[in-house]
């Protein structure tokens, strides 16, 4: 006679099957790389909750930085450089972000939040602008927000020229720093610095 499993025995298979799936695709998916060590979400030094965006002209690069509450960066991904269409749909409504430059840089970055409340963090939350355009960088013509929902934060970079970015994940405090390059393209890569880096 063959024999069923019981509806909480098929639950915990589900769950472990599950589970297995996740640690797996942890270790392949380069957006899921940051997710070791993220502890409880929504205030300092406890999560991914965005904190503050800063621009700079450091001489050769132009470097954004998005720095976060907590102990730990999300993981991130980079698409582009590419053309720009001009806008980006914003996730989840996708109502058109108008992104400025003739190239683009899409920045996800997971998990992480700026203000999306739906699970109840506490605050802080994120309350500085969305959008920026710099004045004094080389080649980073716009920064702007395009999708903050389900712990995946979503950004774009415009830009005059389509150089590669170089990522980089920090701690002390969590940070990721994306460095635009100013004419000429670089290999995408993280970067160990040393602890005198500051960005």
């Amino acid at each position: 006679m063959r024999r069923f499993l019981s509806r909480p025995g098929r639950l915990t298979l589900a769950l472990v099957v599950l589970i297995t799936l996740g640690t797996a695709t942890g270790a392949t998916t380069p957006a899921a790389s940051g997710l070791s060590g993220v502890g409880r979400l929504g205030g300092p030094d406890s999560g991914p909750i965005l904190h503050a965006v800063r621009i700079g002209n450091d001489g050769t690069f132009d470097r954004v930085v998005f720095e976060f509450f907590g102990d730990t960066a999300p993981g991130v991904t980079i698409t582009g450089p590419g053309t720009n269409p001009g806008s980006v749909p914003f996730d989840p409504t996708d109502v058109p972000v108008a992104v400025a430059g003739s190239q683009l840089v899409g920045v996800r970055m997971e998990p992480a939040a700026a203000t999306y409340n739906a699970a109840g963090f506490p605050d802080p939350l994120y309350s500085g602008p969305t959008s920026f355009l710099p004045t004094d960088t080389a080649n980073v013509v716009q920064v702007v927000e395009t999708g903050d929902f389900e712990m995946v934060l979503n950004w774009a970079i415009g830009m005059r020229v389509g150089t590669t970015p170089i990522v980089h994940r920090l701690t002390a405090p969590a940070r990721v720093v994306i460095d635009i390059p100013h004419s000429t393209a670089t290999p995408a890569a993280p970067v160990t610095q040393p602890a005198t880096f500051t960005g």
